[in-house]
């Protein structure tokens, strides 16, 4: 992998994790009717809510923020499921919790070792808002949607390559990172080197295969 002179990272899922916030999101919505179970369940709605909100935009050719995506699952989930809480102070909620996620165990001592030897930036489908500040830490360049008013799998592919175009090199001498879909098929579609982190140990279930498949960030170093 010696060829590579740029790594590009997500952020939620590959650096920083925000599964272990969801009760600090659910319980001051739910307040007395709060249980674990039905954090987890309602969570798993807004998330769906929210992908599902996603894609028919992306399809549309048009963009919402993601506080604007998020504020209409919420309407819909509360609505849904009968509760008396209002969206936009569960948007506050939430953003607040994405910007207390915890790092992973690999996470820091990655990146002082690729900072060292890359170029490094983080590319994230979100709001500045919702981003943990300790990215600022290290020489990093942020892309974010909010910025370029794109995300990284639509049809204009703008957020990749602004990448491309920032650092001035071959795509291929690019190698980007992260958990899901998008951020494979919008880097293979760019013609950029695509990693799926899958921590979770999960099945891949897009036509479009990863370059790379790794379970960690120290997994990803010993391939680099």
């Amino acid at each position: 992998m010696g060829r590579y002179k740029v790594i590009s990272l997500d952020m939620f899922q590959t650096l920083a994790n925000i599964q272990d916030r969801r009760a600090y999101v659910w319980k001051p919505i739910l307040q007395r009717d709060y249980s674990e179970e039905r954090a987890l369940a309602l969570g798993s709605m807004l998330l769906s809510s929210y992908q599902r909100l996603s894609s028919e935009i992306r399809s549309n050719g048009d963009f919402w923020t993601s506080k604007e995506i998020y504020t209409r699952s919420f309407q819909q989930v509360f609505k849904q499921h009968g509760v008396e809480f209002d969206p936009l102070q569960a948007v506050d909620i939430l953003f607040a919790q994405h910007r207390l996620s915890t790092l992973y165990e690999d996470t820091e001592r990655f990146l002082q070792q690729i900072c060292a030897k890359y170029q490094v930036c983080i590319v994230s489908d979100t709001d500045e808002l919702m981003l943990p500040d300790f990215y600022q830490n290290y020489p990093v360049t942020l892309f974010t949607s909010e910025m370029h008013r794109s995300y990284k799998n639509d049809s204009r592919n703008v957020m990749f390559r602004e990448v491309i175009a920032h650092y001035g090199v071959e795509p291929v001498q690019i190698i980007h990172v992260g958990d899901t879909a998008s951020d494979v098929l919008g880097a293979a579609r760019a013609g950029i080197t695509a990693c799926w982190i899958n921590r979770e140990k999960a099945v891949w279930q897009q036509a479009v295969q990863p370059d790379y498949s790794v379970t960690s960030l120290v997994e990803l170093y010993e391939l680099l």
